[in-house]
């Protein structure tokens, strides 16, 4: 669990950091990070389950590896919700500004585009889709990796 909340600290700390040196990065380039997260900390969770207990088997490695995933995704989310409420507070806005500006070239009247974008792309709701799909990663790693571990590294140690 604190592997989960450090790697969380620390993905927060470089997203606030490229904010403050004008370098925030749009939210799809991020996501790396949130990958390379959620392939470490299954692992590490489930390697050091098999050493506490030599004979844990597949459902005892996916729930160690699956809480701190859950963490990460719950701290992560809470992070966005924040950091789109209150530090980045212009990338809503532009995103929107842009999306309304190709409906209206695709012959959408404007205020109609803009009312519906405004209503999706929110903080909100990019922190609740950003959890459950990070929810979602997680749990595939963590299913992926329990495999791994119970049927390689397993016999390697």
């Amino acid at each position: 669990m604190r592997t989960a909340a450090l790697l969380a600290l620390a993905a927060m700390v470089l997203r606030a950091v490229l904010l403050a040196v004008g370098r925030a990065p749009d939210p799809p380039y991020f996501m790396p990070v949130h990958l390379l997260a959620l392939v470490l900390i299954p692992f590490l969770a489930a390697r050091a389950q098999l050493l506490r207990g030599p004979d844990s088997g597949v459902p005892q490695l996916f729930r160690a590896g699956f809480r701190p995933a859950a963490l990460y995704a719950l701290l992560s989310a809470a992070f966005l919700l924040a950091y789109y409420s209150w530090m980045d507070v212009t990338s809503f806005p532009v995103h929107i500004n842009a999306l309304v500006e190709q409906a209206v070239a695709a012959g959408h009247p404007e205020a109609e585009a803009r009312a519906r974008f405004e209503n999706f792309f929110t903080p909100f709701n990019y922190a609740s889709l950003s959890f459950f799909l990070l929810l979602l990663l997680g749990a595939f790693n963590t299913l992926l990796t329990t495999l791994l571990v119970h049927k390689v590294l397993r016999r390697v140690s």
